[in-house]
């Protein structure tokens, strides 16, 4: 089966932060990387009967142009139907912070095979998840399972911002801004704040956070 013909088709290329698309998933919704870790790994699956995928992975900082610490292996391989694999994320430079978290996005590729059909269009589904790095001084559970409720807020006219004082990423989900639920969610920087703009009016506020293993915490309250 052939994945490239000399009569290139039409591809579309879409980017997905879900762990799972069409016949294709990943393992985990997040990765963390704890610093005295070797390697990290992370599941892949062909879900479909039949057709085979080309899988290429890769790791991408946050902003564009910076330099990215980590390599995936293997970054190109094959997988038939129905066949579990895995790639091995490792860490190649020593230069990051130890103070707190830092965070990256892991890409994988789902390339499908050529089609037979004339004229027909093929869609290359990019899986994006965060990677946390974690430094081995962080690696805390206790700290870690109360960060997410060391958050304060403050309100300037329609912005309210979210204040971090810890070393950690933490994501809120489920807002709830003066008894209206946000549509989105917010990740806020370790030891940094983030802006909500547009904010309903009122100074209660309530959210939940997702874990390390991408389930959600009890609901927090808090003032304004």
């Amino acid at each position: 089966m052939k994945f490239f013909k000399k009569a290139l088709l039409p591809l579309v290329l879409i980017a997905v932060s879900t762990p799972s698309f069409a016949g294709f998933s990943v393992g985990a919704t997040r990765v963390i990387y704890n610093g005295n870790q070797k390697e990290a790994s992370l599941s892949v699956k062909n879900t479909e009967d039949s057709n085979i995928y080309l899988i290429r992975s890769w790791v991408s900082a946050e902003k564009e142009g910076d330099k990215v610490p980590f390599i995936i292996t293997p970054p190109l391989f094959r997988i038939e139907p129905g066949q579990d694999n895995a790639v091995r994320i490792t860490q190649t430079s020593s230069a990051l912070p130890q103070d707190k978290e830092s965070v990256y996005w892991i890409n994988t590729l789902a390339i499908p095979p050529a089609s037979k059909e004339k004229n027909s269009l093929q869609f290359s589904v990019n899986t994006r998840i965060k990677l946390f790095y974690r430094p081995t001084e962080l690696n805390n559970r206790d700290a870690i399972s109360k960060a997410w409720k060391q958050l304060t807020f403050s309100r300037s006219g329609k912005t309210v911002t979210a204040n971090n004082p810890t070393p950690y990423y933490i994501n809120m989900t489920k807002v709830n801004i003066g008894g209206k639920e946000m549509k989105e969610g917010y990740m806020v920087p370790p030891k940094s704040s983030l802006k909500i703009d547009d904010a309903p009016t009122g100074n209660s506020i309530s959210w939940q956070a997702i874990n390390d293993f991408g389930g959600l915490t009890e609901k927090a309250k808090a003032s304004m």
